[in-house]
């Protein structure tokens, strides 16, 4: 007896929040290449569970596909006018203006800053007790992108705009009731979340004025980086960045003989068993479980027809698997040892012309912060089997905040 199709998509969307790897791999098996799937959030959608279908998605002729349109869809917590939720001209615009940041001369001035935060942060972490590392990984990489975006330096400031954040993200956390409370006008998660909107950029005008006019500021900002704009960027520059640490962190306490090879390559500038280690860290646990596209109009794709206004939903942690020789669900960082990954289906910071505008700044914390850690401490389980991931709006968090324990390393 065929299920009701609305009693489907709710039990999809219920699996999917709960168990998203789980639910992702059983769908593509009994699904095929390209198979439905609804979301708590965005509704029905089409997932893309193929490499090379990914790939002819992520390198379609411009205006196929929008990722503006998808990302505002899929993450209604952004605000229209960032450089997430544009297309088009408005959105290259945009990247153009914002790239000075995370490039060159931006990443230069911010390297220091990140050694001396991470000491800073890893000094005080506790030894020899279960340790949750994803809150502090959270705080780390927020001072980052604080300092970064805002030139902030003070701790009471980056807890400031901390809360700034924290605020307008609140409503964001009651995923599972997004859709059914929609309706509710003021009341709904959506309303506050554009409550929190305005709250941000009450309390950040002042900081993003004077960060645009500090003559001695290194650190190059466009001159059009508003409030909104500061939201988004502050979101997505440190999220996933502690997300992607706070695993590396959690895989390498099961993990040992990995943790030992980086810390003897420490403090040398030659370090291919930290590279590995990162690369496959964002294999096997990408910090997030999408990237999304709308077709702007009909297309067709692994012979289907795909109306325009679609929904595509790319899972990395999916493609990655599906592209892994040998156990793709084991953290083996001899995949890496031979050299980089291949753009085509290495996917943690997306692909095509919308690739990660921060990718750079992500893997700079990643080579900076980590050696801080694994240098200082041995990592230990603190749980009797490894973190499940879950869903925390679309990044893949672990479900216990990446619990160790921590020992001191041995000179």
């Amino acid at each position: 007896m065929k299920r009701h199709p609305d009693r489907a998509r709710l039990t999809d969307a219920v699996a999917f929040q709960r168990r998203p790897l789980e639910t992702l791999a059983r769908r593509r098996h009994t699904g095929g290449r390209l198979f439905p799937l609804t979301s708590a959030v965005a509704g029905p959608m089409l997932v893309v569970g193929a490499p090379e279908l990914a790939h002819e998605v992520l390198h379609a002729p411009p205006g196929t596909y929008l990722t503006g349109a998808a990302n505002r869809r899929i993450l209604p917590v952004l605000p229209e006018n960032s450089v997430l939720t544009l297309d088009g001209e408005p959105h290259r615009q945009r990247r153009r203006e914002l790239a000075p940041m995370f490039h060159g001369d931006g990443l230069k001035a911010i390297t220091p800053v990140i050694r001396e935060l991470a000491v800073r942060e890893v000094g005080g972490w506790p030894r020899g007790r279960p340790f949750a590392v994803l809150p502090r990984m959270r705080s780390l990489a927020l001072s980052v992108a604080v300092r970064l975006i805002l030139g902030i330096e003070d701790s009471s400031g980056v807890e400031q705009v901390e809360r700034h954040l924290r605020r307008a993200l609140r409503p964001y956390s009651m995923l599972s009731g997004m859709s059914a409370l929609a309706s509710l006008g003021p009341l709904s998660p959506q309303a506050a979340a554009d409550r929190g909107h305005k709250a941000f950029a009450r309390g950040l005008a002042g900081a993003v004025r004077c960060r645009r006019e500090d003559p001695g500021d290194e650190m190059p900002v466009p001159g059009l980086l508003g409030p909104d704009e500061v939201f988004a960027l502050l979101l997505a520059a440190h999220e996933t960045t502690a997300t992607a640490l706070a695993w590396t962190i959690e895989l390498l306490a099961w993990a040992p003989c990995a943790a030992d090879a980086v810390a003897r390559e420490l403090p040398g500038s030659d370090r291919p068993s930290l590279d590995a280690v990162i690369w496959e860290s964002l294999r096997l646990r990408p910090p997030l479980v999408d990237i999304v596209r709308q077709a702007n109009a009909p297309a067709r794709l692994a012979g289907r027809n795909v109306p325009a206004g679609t929904l595509l939903l790319i899972p990395p942690p999916l493609i990655h698997r599906e592209a892994a020789t040998g156990e793709g669900d084991r953290f083996d960082i001899a995949r890496f040892r031979g050299g980089q990954p291949d753009p085509r289906t290495w996917l943690p910071f997306g692909g095509g012309d919308r690739r990660c505008l921060g990718a750079s700044l992500a893997m700079l914390e990643l080579r900076e912060i980590l050696p801080q850690i694994i240098e200082r401490f041995e990592l230990l389980p603190a749980r009797s089997e490894p973190e499940r991931p879950r869903l925390y709006g679309t990044a893949l968090v672990p479900a216990s905040g990446a619990c160790v324990l921590l020992r001191p390393r041995r000179r």
